[in-house]
């Protein structure tokens, strides 16, 4: 009898699993653009939504974003794609609403930038383009801040860096960096092997470091 208690209790505790690898909960709190808290099973857990990052709470648009999620998905059932754990300890996923990307449609309703370091999904950036285009929530302005030059401390609005044609895709086994930049692989002049390179990761990655004199020129010794 004792087994059959225990092993009831270790169910209830287990976030209910649509399939593997994701979560099926109930949005009990929005947080901001792309953070919430889902429930499962009576255990909350907090959700970043990958691949996007949207204005700070204290930035332009932060509140209108978080209001934004929060008319989309609270008190909603959603089904989370688990796709890692951040260094908060956050569950990083994507969130489907009926089968629909949420991530994606915060980016395309113009309240969340396509976050470049860690965004893979040719879907993610296509919505990007067309929220700019449309000049949709913060494209309203001529030159927004992305939410991780904000977090560095810039203040003062630049015009955005222009988006790749398709996402970039982990480098394939065996093939020479060159062939194929990653966001997030490298983060120093020392490491680029190109000034196209260096332009890519500034422009389309937003390592500001390659411009240490904020000239628009990256790395000065591979493009002068």
């Amino acid at each position: 009898m004792k087994y059959w208690i225990a092993a009831a209790l270790c169910l209830l505790a287990m976030p209910a699993s649509a399939a593997p690898g994701t979560i099926s909960c109930r949005v009990v709190a929005v947080s901001d653009g792309d953070t919430l808290k889902c429930l499962a099973n009576w255990r909350e857990i907090t959700v970043r939504l990958g691949q996007i990052d949207a204005p700070e709470k204290d930035q332009a648009y932060g509140q209108r974003a978080k209001y934004a999620l929060a008319a989309r998905v609270f008190g909603r059932n959603v089904t989370l794609e688990r796709q890692e754990q951040d260094k908060y300890g956050r569950l990083v996923a994507k969130v489907l609403l009926e089968g629909q990307d949420v991530n994606q449609q915060q980016v395309r309703d113009g309240w969340a930038w396509v976050y470049r370091q860690y965004a893979k999904e040719a879907a993610y950036y296509d919505a990007e383009r067309e929220a700019r285009s449309a000049r949709a929530g913060l494209w309203g302005e001529a030159k927004p801040i992305p939410p991780w030059a904000w977090r560095r401390g810039e203040r003062a609005g630049r015009m955005p860096p222009p988006l790749p044609d398709a996402p970039v895709s982990p480098l394939p086994s065996g093939k020479a960096a060159t062939d194929n930049w990653v966001c997030g692989s490298k983060q120093r002049c020392s490491q680029m092997q190109s000034c196209d390179e260096a332009r890519y990761h500034l422009q389309v990655c937003g390592v500001s470091r390659l411009d240490a004199n904020r000239d628009g020129v990256p790395c000065e010794a591979l493009c002068r």
